[in-house]
């Protein structure tokens, strides 16, 4: 059975974002698996216990490590969600994605510290996830609603090569048994015809009939305008983005549009990354 993947440093931003995590993996009927990462002095997984002793500060830090890790498998359990842990030694967080096996783990749940603490992350680290994440990422701030997830907004540019990760998205969500809106969000750039956005929402969500669906459009002058309008009328409780690396003329939803989204609004945002 693949496993839901909840990064933590034990924060609260962390705690919330492992909360909704553990929401989700009991919904979908998965496991969880919490990472930690810790910097120590020396190599601590070829070091002798004897030398371990050493370093008194770090044995303690590791020992409050495993015994916070030890609490949120506790905590998973009394849900009735099967948890274990993962402890790394002097990992950066833009090395999750080397951990995140797609045979293993179908989602990761990572919390953010909203937009000064998102712009550290998101630079070099947090960025580097959703970009190089092999399954689905779900961004959670701290300001995040707390409230059961009853609906789910994906946004989509409708074209031939996103629909295998679109798919993989509704996949996902008919695990979690939620609602869904079906949006496309008009631009000058990406314009297409009401009967055009009809085919293609068609062809994209085919005859299915698991989840309850909604279709909207919406005409903006881009696509972060365009998905402002929507949370705004249609309040979801979850935003989902397609991430394409374009060349030439960058469609949605590019990187930069993530994660202005998740910078910006106060919802979950849940990423996978496609590479054309």
């Amino acid at each position: 059975m693949k496993r839901v993947l909840i990064p933590t440093d034990f924060s609260e931003c962390a705690n919330h974002a492992t909360n909704i995590g553990m929401e989700l993996a009991k919904k979908m009927n998965s496991e969880v698996s919490f990472l930690h990462l810790m910097n120590t002095p020396v190599d601590w997984s070829k070091l002798s216990l004897e030398k371990e002793n050493l370093y008194p500060e770090t044995k303690v830090a590791i020992g409050t490590a495993k015994d916070e890790l030890l609490k949120l498998e506790r905590r998973a359990e009394k849900i009735g969600v099967e948890a274990n842990s993962l402890l790394l030694f002097n990992q950066g967080i833009e090395e999750i994605h080397n951990y995140i096996s797609k045979e293993k783990y179908c989602l990761v749940v990572m919390g953010t510290h909203g937009e000064k603490g998102m712009q550290k992350l998101m630079g070099s680290n947090t960025q580097n996830v959703l970009k190089q994440s092999p399954v689905p990422v779900l961004s959670v701030k701290q300001s995040d609603k707390s409230a059961p997830m009853k609906k789910i907004g994906i946004a989509s540019d409708f074209q031939e090569e996103s629909l295998r990760s679109f798919n993989e998205i509704l996949e996902l969500i008919k695990k979690i048994g939620i609602e869904i809106d079906v949006v496309y969000i008009n631009t000058p750039y990406t314009f297409m015809e009401s009967n055009q956005i009809e085919q293609a929402m068609d062809s994209f969500l085919g005859e299915q009939t698991e989840v309850k669906e909604k279709r909207l459009v919406y005409n903006a002058k881009n696509e972060e305008r365009g998905i402002g309008m929507y949370i705004a009328s249609e309040k979801p409780d979850m935003i989902a983005t397609i991430t394409r690396q374009h060349s030439g003329l960058e469609k949605i939803f590019r990187p930069g549009v993530t994660e202005s989204i998740i910078n910006h609004f106060e919802l979950p945002v849940l990423s996978i990354n496609q590479k054309n």
